[in-house]
């Protein structure tokens, strides 16, 4: 229940970015959270060898990367490192620097886009120093070169993937519906978005509306995982993929390149309001979530879905937008949550 813009519900479980992962409620479906705590979830993915990794890892440390770095480590006085947009959302000098150094790694990247102006006029928190902070602040003790490695990594992501034309689609749904942004108006986006009820209206309402005074701060969004239909869900990706399946205009079909733009979609719009909000705050704003884990159960967690569908959509949120939540609530957890968070 919202009330005057407080949370109130008797099973609350709380916790803070510490115990989470970046990305959001997504990580409920992490199979090592489960099968390590709780035995019949080892059992029912017993046959299932290969883990989940969350972190996505790569690369890092490239010959260029590294040695630019150091080069600028040891010559730091001849070297004219670029300016900044976003010093009012660092939190000290020594976090500009990195970032100023973050961004001379990562300069023939942004050069060797081609339209890289206009993408940093028409989508300033994705191709702006912004999003370089975001990337600088996941990585461990706030690395330049880990962090530039990751941003590289997002950037031949996003071109090769056509990330920039579902970006595109929110801008739109924007300047059309203002205050709903969140829900797409694509027909296959919008097919997967009935199986995973979310509600950012809490979001999106003014202080004004929920009865607070004039300053602004970030409010949850609601995930009703406990009525998420990952076995529906996957039915559907699984069918689309045989030879039984009808051709591309059949609505019938949802694919898993549908489910993952579907979710590219939803973190584009998030990250759209953050950058607003961040402004307005002065600082970096993080989305909070409320995640409702009423009726959940194991089923929801089949092995299908695991492995052909939970896999790409991790390696996707957890890569390419960190940095995205701060806190997540929890209400009604079943028991098995409760005793995997407590370990």
């Amino acid at each position: 229940n919202f009330s005057s813009g407080k949370l109130q519900h008797r099973r609350i479980h709380y916790h803070n970015e510490s115990h989470i992962t970046a990305a959001g409620a997504e990580p409920l479906f992490s199979l090592s959270l489960w099968s390590s705590s709780f035995s019949v979830a080892a059992i029912v993915w017993g046959r299932i060898t290969t883990r989940i990794n969350l972190h996505n890892e790569i690369s890092y440390y490239t010959t260029a990367s590294a040695n630019a770095f150091l080069e600028m480590q040891g010559s730091s006085s001849y070297i004219h490192l670029p300016s900044i947009d976003c010093q009012w959302a660092c939190r000290s000098d020594a976090e500009i620097l990195k970032l100023q150094q973050m961004k001379y790694l990562l300069q023939n990247d942004m050069a060797a886009i081609i339209p890289f102006k206009n993408l940093q006029r028409l989508y300033p928190d994705v191709y702006g120093d912004f999003r370089l902070l975001r990337f600088l602040r996941k990585s461990s003790e706030g690395d330049p070169v880990s962090a530039s490695e990751r941003y590289r990594s997002f950037l031949l992501w996003r071109q090769k993937n056509g990330v920039d034309k579902i970006r595109e689609l929110v801008e739109t749904n924007y300047k059309i519906h203002c205050r709903g942004y969140f829900d797409p108006v694509e027909d296959r986006l919008r097919a997967v978005a009935e199986y995973f009820p979310c509600n950012f209206d809490f979001v999106l309402a003014s202080n004004e509306e929920l009865g607070g005074g004039g300053v602004r701060e970030t409010k949850p969004a609601v995930l009703y995982v406990g009525s998420w239909d990952t076995c529906g869900i996957t039915e559907r990706i699984l069918r689309s993929s045989t030879r039984q399946s009808c051709s591309g205009d059949d609505q019938t079909i949802i694919s898993l390149s549908d489910f993952l733009n579907y979710w590219i979609y939803l973190y584009e719009a998030i990250h759209f309001h953050l950058y607003k909000l961040s402004i307005e705050l002065g600082e970096m704003a993080y989305l909070d979530e409320v995640c409702d884990l009423t009726n959940l159960t194991l089923r929801q967690f089949s092995p299908n879905f695991v492995r052909n569908v939970m896999k790409p959509w991790l390696r996707i949120t957890q890569s390419f937008y960190p940095e995205t939540t701060r806190r997540i609530y929890v209400l009604n957890p079943p028991a098995v949550v409760s005793v995997a968070w407590n370990l």
